[in-house]
C-alpha cells in the first residue's frame, strides 16, 4: 500500500509541475506547447503499454473499429474532449487564469459525485449531501457577486465528468482508450505543425527548448503511469482521497509560482467549495480507515481458524 500512496502523491506532484511548464516554454504559443506535449507524450504512453504488456487491449480496440468503422467517430469525439481539457491546462498558466482553472479541479470531484447519482443512480451519503449543498451555495454566491461563473472553471468541472462517462459507456476507460485519445490528438498536432510551419521553423522550436520539450512529454507519461499503477494498488477510497492533492498543488502553483491572487469577490466561493472538498476528504478518510479495519478483522478471523 505504501508503494501505491507514494505513486499517487508522485503523480499529483508531477501534474503540478506540468502546470508550471508552459511558463518555462515561452515564447512558444499555447497551441505549439500543446502540440509538442502530445508528440512527446504519445511515444512514452506506447512504452508504458509495452511495459504493462497491454497491447492486446489496443488490438481488441482496433478489431472493434474494423467490425464497426463508425466507432472511430466516437474515438475522435473522445479525443477532442480530452484535447480541450489539455489545452486549458496549458492556456491557464500563461494567461493569468491558473487559479480559476484550479477551482474547476476542486469542483470536479463534486461533479463526479453528482454525475454518479444522476447517470448511474448512485446514492448520496450524508457527507456528499452536505458537500454538494456547500458547493451549490458557492456557485450561487459567485453568480450573485460577479454575475457569471468563470468559463474555464465550468469547462473543467463539467467537461471531465462528461468525458469520463462517455469513455465508460463506450468501453474506452482502460489504457487502450488513453492510447487512442493520445494517438489521435498527436496525429492532429503533427498535421498542424507540418502545415503551419516549415521544417526549419519546427526545428527551431525544438532547438530553442531542447531539454524542456522532451521533459514535458516524459513527465506527462510518468505522471499517467504512476496514476494508473496507483489506481491498481490502492483501495478506491484512499485513491479518491489522494486525488485531492493535485488541485491543491495547482492552487499552490498558481499563487506561489504564478503570483495570482484571490479577488475579495471570490473568497467566499473558494471557502465554500474548499469546505465541500474537505468534507469529501473526511468521508474518504473514514471509508479508508473502515476498509482497512475490516480487512484486518477478516484476516485475524482467518488466522484464528
Amino acid at each position: 500500500m505504501f508503494k501505491g500512496i507514494l505513486l499517487s502523491i508522485s503523480a499529483s506532484c508531477l501534474f503540478g509541475l506540468v502546470y508550471y511548464f508552459p511558463v518555462l516554454l515561452r515564447p512558444l504559443s499555447v497551441v505549439e506547447i500543446f502540440c509538442w506535449r502530445l508528440l512527446m507524450s504519445c511515444p512514452a504512453i506506447a512504452i508504458l503499454i509495452t511495459f504493462e504488456k497491454r497491447w492486446d487491449a489496443v488490438l481488441s480496440l482496433l478489431k472493434k473499429i474494423k467490425r464497426n468503422p463508425l466507432f472511430i467517430l466516437a474515438i475522435l469525439f473522445s479525443s477532442s474532449m480530452l484535447a480541450i481539457q489539455m489545452l486549458i491546462f496549458i492556456w491557464a498558466p500563461l494567461t493569468g487564469k491558473a487559479l480559476s482553472t484550479s477551482l474547476g479541479y476542486f469542483i470536479l470531484p463534486l461533479m463526479m459525485v453528482i454525475s454518479g447519482r444522476f447517470v448511474y443512480k448512485e446514492k448520496f451519503s450524508v457527507y456528499q449531501r452536505v458537500a454538494i449543498t456547500l458547493a451549490v451555495l458557492g456557485v450561487i454566491y459567485e453568480l450573485w457577486t460577479t454575475g457569471a461563473f468563470s468559463w474555464e472553471t465550468v469547462v473543467v468541472a463539467l467537461g471531465y465528468p462528461i468525458y469520463l462517462i462517455f469513455r465508460r459507456e463506450l468501453g474506452l476507460d482502460g489504457i487502450e482508450g488513453t492510447f487512442s485519445d493520445f494517438f489521435c490528438i498527436a496525429v492532429a498536432c503533427a498535421i498542424y505543425l507540418c502545415t503551419q510551419y516549415s521544417a526549419a521553423e519546427i526545428k527551431m522550436q525544438f532547438v530553442y527548448h531542447p531539454v524542456a520539450i522532451p521533459m514535458l512529454g516524459v513527465i506527462t507519461a510518468i505522471a499517467f503511469a504512476a496514476y494508473f499503477v496507483a489506481a491498481k494498488l490502492l483501495p478506491l477510497g484512499l485513491f479518491g482521497l489522494l486525488s485531492y492533492i493535485e488541485p491543491a498543488l495547482l492552487a499552490i502553483v498558481s499563487i506561489v509560482l504564478l503570483h495570482e491572487t484571490i479577488s475579495p469577490d471570490h473568497i467566499w466561493t473558494y471557502v465554500l467549495v474548499w469546505s465541500a472538498v474537505c468534507l469529501l476528504m473526511v468521508e474518504g478518510l473514514v471509508y479508508t480507515i473502515r476498509s482497512i479495519s475490516r480487512r484486518k478483522y477478516i484476516r485475524e478471523i482467518k488466522d484464528n481458524l
